[in-house]
């Protein structure tokens, strides 16, 4: 028969059970709406950001056909409409017109003073020894090359001639394009329409504002999810004493640690962005100025890497794959669920070979941890990398000046990754304590027989 204190205590377990259930549900919930709104943001920062590098790319600016042409067709027709000639121009232009001049009428007296046959010919010839000669007609050559002159420096010459170079120039400016262009037209127009931009300055003005909110969002929720995982591991602290709430709690823990590495990996952890900040040169006497050319950008989770690998269609690059995808993604999932097992019925499942491994001895084969430096290593050996590069190109020399940028950065999803490997670890712990009394189940002890009495 139960006794009254017993049946007290009974109680009393089992409403601390539904109270630390229903405390604990509520985090999970906490925790689980951040890492949605952790991989929503992510997802939304990462199409933002291919859609800016895509605009700003390289390809559509300091290496566009289209772009060098308007800008050589631009400098050109500024020279043409402040073309004037200089004095000094203008007397070498009169030295050779004169030089024309004398020429053809060397021409002119050689032709005449040939014999002529015609009627017409000889009186021609005859004439022109009656009325002039050779040398007064090169006397009169000045004269006529400065009225040519005159004719020439005339504003309404220098307007034809500025509408025939104009002309030409403009011909040749539609003979060179781009024959991707239309296509090029086409998808910037629809990012414009998607971000409501009617042109570039627009767009970016928008796309640069969207991200610093999402960054500043994501980070607020991905170090909420954090916070409800510090909740979790305070209430251990607090119930270390009371052996009836380990299970339902440790069951808890599972899922939110299941959570963390769900977001963890599925969210963006690494971004990549080399880019030309500013270019800034003279061209035919213009300033010509490129911003924002992006080189490269690469934005991965670790399953989008995982993804790429498998891929790639290399046997060397599938290796790799499959191993991250086994010790980094696998066996910390099938970890956890097998401690959730195990918790849940010990003398059970104590001597199944396959939970007790994953349980207890599949964390040296767990690259979690590993992971999180081959991240840390990667991030690092390519900002140096990117670095050393971008700083090639920066250049001052009086006519060109480039301002290069790295803006490769760690991104949430990594912390979030940090985050439970490190509360992996923290939970081995816990379950080695809290199993600790329950040793003879995982690691039977064989008795010698006692030798029957004589």
């Amino acid at each position: 028969m139960v006794s009254k204190p017993q049946l007290t205590r009974k109680s009393g377990s089992t409403f601390s059970r539904i109270l630390l259930i229903a405390g604990v549900s509520c985090i999970l919930v906490a925790i689980g709406y951040c890492g949605f709104n952790v991989h929503v943001l992510s997802d939304r920062q990462q199409r933002i950001k291919k859609d800016y590098m895509v605009i700003n790319n390289v390809s559509f600016g300091l290496l566009s056909v289209d772009q060098w042409r308007d800008n050589i067709v631009t400098a050109v027709d500024s020279q043409i409409q402040q073309f004037k000639l200089t004095p000094l121009q203008r007397q070498d232009l009169k030295k050779e017109i004169e030089q024309i001049l004398h020429g053809l009428v060397d021409t002119a007296v050689a032709s005449i003073e040939k014999p002529q046959k015609s009627l017409s010919g000889k009186l021609t010839k005859l004439a022109f020894h009656i009325l002039s000669n050779k040398q007064k007609l090169q006397e009169k050559v000045p004269g006529f090359a400065d009225k040519i002159m005159t004719e020439i420096n005339k504003p309404s010459s220098y307007r034809r001639l500025k509408r025939i170079a104009q002309s030409e120039v403009d011909s040749l400016g539609k003979q060179t394009y781009d024959s991707s262009k239309a296509a090029q037209k086409v998808f910037m127009d629809s990012v414009f329409k998607k971000y409501n931009a009617i042109d570039k300055a627009g767009f970016e003005k928008q796309a640069e504002s969207d991200l610093t909110l999402i960054r500043k969002q994501t980070y607020n929720w991905a170090f909420g999810m954090l916070g409800g995982i510090v909740m979790i591991l305070i209430l251990w602290r607090l119930i270390r004493n009371r052996k009836d709430l380990y299970t339902p709690l440790y069951i808890m823990s599972i899922l939110s640690a299941l959570i963390l590495l769900i977001v963890g990996l599925t969210t963006t952890m690494i971004q990549i962005d080399a880019r030309i900040q500013e270019m800034d040169f003279y061209l035919l006497g213009q300033n010509v100025t490129f911003k924002n050319q992006v080189l490269f950008f690469q934005s991965k989770s670790i399953l989008d890497v995982v993804e790429v690998l498998l891929k790639t269609g290399k046997l060397d690059s599938e290796i790799v794959g499959v191993l991250i995808l086994a010790f980094s993604i696998l066996f910390p999932m099938m970890k956890l669920l097998s401690t959730g097992i195990y918790i849940l019925d010990q003398k059970k499942w104590a001597k199944n070979k396959f939970i007790y491994y994953f349980a207890f001895k599949s964390g040296k084969w767990s690259m979690a941890d590993v992971m999180v430096v081959a991240i840390l290593m990667t991030y690092i050996g390519f900002n140096g990398i990117v670095n050393s590069t971008l700083s090639d190109l920066n250049l001052n020399n009086g006519t060109i000046s480039s301002i290069t940028t790295n803006n490769t950065a760690i991104q949430p999803g990594y912390i979030i990754f940090i985050g439970f490997v490190l509360y992996g670890f923290t939970l081995s712990g816990i379950l080695k304590k809290i199993t600790k009394e329950k040793e003879p189940y995982l690691k039977p002890v064989a008795v010698k027989p006692v030798a029957a009495a004589r």
